[in-house]
């Protein structure tokens, strides 16, 4: 139990580092990137979602591990993924009336992405290449890979698997900073809702990434609709 606990903290260490370099190098060669700030990050995840991968595979565990196996019934995905969006949205909706009374909780920075406002084609684009560079790597890296090693390295707690959930929820939050403190904040509710919802369908791993895609579509959807910054 502790040789397992301590290769799982191994494991998420070298894939944390693993995303810190490629992200810190990816800072230093910005002026040579053609894609500019708009998709600062995308190495570190998607570098970070190998990495995870890699390790899975190297630790004698197969990918359905991870979370990608067949639903038990096809016809209860998109339900699933109707349902996480829907819960999703009400907490968004909710927070800031519940830290209303102590700070009021600024809205996420998306100034990054503000080339997609107007602009069909980038919009096409971002439609299409968001569940690629974010959707199916963040999942791999959160809710597959993290969850599976955090339960690991709590095991010995009888709330392993709900320390795990909150555990990624909140890094998933803080490797958002880049949108500021709202961000961070909405992210990590996105996080938490995503693996308990990935817990609750059976650790199935395509149902959370359909559900992530869908949520990545309408923020492009809503950032092409708004002719400037909301």
């Amino acid at each position: 139990m502790v040789d397992d606990a301590r290769a799982a903290a191994i494991d998420i260490l070298v894939v944390i580092g693993v995303s810190l370099v490629a992200y810190l190098g990816e800072l230093t060669a910005a002026d040579m990137l053609p894609w500019g700030d708009e998709a600062r990050g995308v190495v570190a995840v998607l570098a970070a979602a190998i990495a995870a991968l890699w390790l899975t595979r190297k630790r004698g565990r197969t990918f359905a591990d991870l979370g990608f196996r067949r639903p038990r019934r096809w016809l209860t995905v998109p339900l699933w993924a109707i349902g996480m969006l829907t819960v999703f949205v009400m907490a968004q909706v909710l927070a800031p009336m519940v830290v209303a009374p102590f700070f009021d909780l600024p809205k996420p920075d998306l100034s990054r992405y503000d080339v997609i406002r107007g602009n069909l084609g980038l919009a096409i684009a971002a439609a299409f290449l968001l569940p690629l560079t974010a959707s199916i790597p963040e999942e791999i890296i959160y809710r597959g890979f993290l969850i599976e090693r955090l339960t690991k390295v709590f095991a010995g707690n009888k709330s392993a698997t709900a320390l795990a959930v909150i555990a990624q929820s909140l890094m998933f939050g803080m490797v958002h900073f880049e949108w500021g403190v709202g961000g961070i904040i909405v992210t990590s509710i996105m996080g938490l809702v995503w693996g308990a919802a990935f817990i609750l369908c059976g650790r199935n791993l395509w149902i959370v990434i359909i559900a992530h895609s869908t949520g990545h579509v309408a923020m492009v959807i809503q950032l092409y609709s708004s002719a400037s910054p909301p």
